[in-house]
């Protein structure tokens, strides 16, 4: 049993990399939409929760209705950071969203993270100062255009909150034994229950999906749905919280320059030495865990 859990332990942080690169593909797909975010979020959900039941019963057990209910509080978080997170980078700027959007990490290391029984590090608080004024750097950066707003701002900050609350079950589900794809297909069942008529009646655009965007809803089901929050969820039994939400702080980075590449967005020096201090900062905070 401890060699089975040393050998998930040194699995974990390349999956939460991977679920990374995944995430931050997420908003280009967002992006290349044309319809809300509140649309966006719709068929998002309808489209993941199904996928999640049939991932939970491939790949871990069948969600059972013990299990929905088990999800019920978290599910009602983690649709409501999706329902906020695609709202919000429609309502400000993408930069503002972004920023305030990866604000977990901070909220873990101020303890949060009591809240599962884990103690803060301070030997990876210069790791993680580096890493935030990286992403600090990288964002802001590239924040010369308008659109931001205050009620946009408030929809991020509500987004951290909730996924926040939702991170921290989800740890604390996973080191009670949970399987992690159950867990995911409660979430995604109760989320979507509980976003609907918000995003219904809110939204004003739920007929006008165009083919091209199915294409991206189902990519960001396979991208940052399957394989993000899939490996999130079977690495976060493995290891600390905190080291998997300061891991997902390459997720804007990578935005950033999926702009840059795909849309011919500008990308200047300043960009690439924020981009450079998350990346040293992430893997300090990896190898001094790796060397405590």
């Amino acid at each position: 049993m401890i060699q089975s859990n040393r050998r998930g332990s040194d699995w974990a942080i390349p999956a939460v990399v991977l679920a990374t690169v995944a995430w931050g593909l997420g908003p280009l797909m967002v992006r290349a939409m044309d319809v809300s975010g509140y649309t966006t979020a719709l068929f998002r959900m309808w489209l993941g929760a199904p996928a999640m039941v049939v991932a939970a019963r491939l790949f871990g057990r069948p969600v059972r209705w013990a299990d929905v209910r088990t999800c019920a509080l978290p599910g009602c978080f983690f649709g409501g950071s999706m329902m906020m997170g695609f709202v919000a980078v429609r309502e400000t700027s993408i930069a503002n969203a972004t920023l305030i959007g990866a604000l977990t990490p901070a909220i873990l290391l101020l303890g949060a993270n009591r809240l599962v029984g884990e103690r803060s590090d301070l030997k990876r608080l210069p790791f993680a100062l580096i890493a935030f004024t990286g992403l600090a750097v990288v964002i802001l950066a590239g924040a010369n255009t308008d659109g931001a707003s205050l009620f946009g701002d408030l929809l991020a900050g509500v987004n951290v909150c909730c996924f926040t609350i939702y991170f921290l079950t989800l740890k604390r589900r996973r080191n009670e034994g949970m399987d992690g794809w159950a867990f995911l297909a409660g979430v995604f069942i109760v989320g979507t229950i509980v976003i609907t008529p918000f995003c219904i009646v809110m939204g004003d655009d739920t007929t006008a999906l165009s083919l091209s965007d199915v294409g991206f809803l189902l990519a960001m089901v396979a991208g940052p749905g399957l394989v993000g929050h899939g490996l999130i969820s079977w690495a976060s039994r493995h290891i600390p919280v905190t080291t998997t939400s300061l891991l997902t702080l390459g997720s804007p980075v990578i935005s950033v320059f999926g702009g840059w590449l795909v849309y011919d967005q500008h990308l200047g020096g300043a960009q690439v030495l924020g981009a450079a201090l998350v990346l040293g900062g992430l893997a300090g905070s990896v190898w001094d865990r790796s060397t405590a």
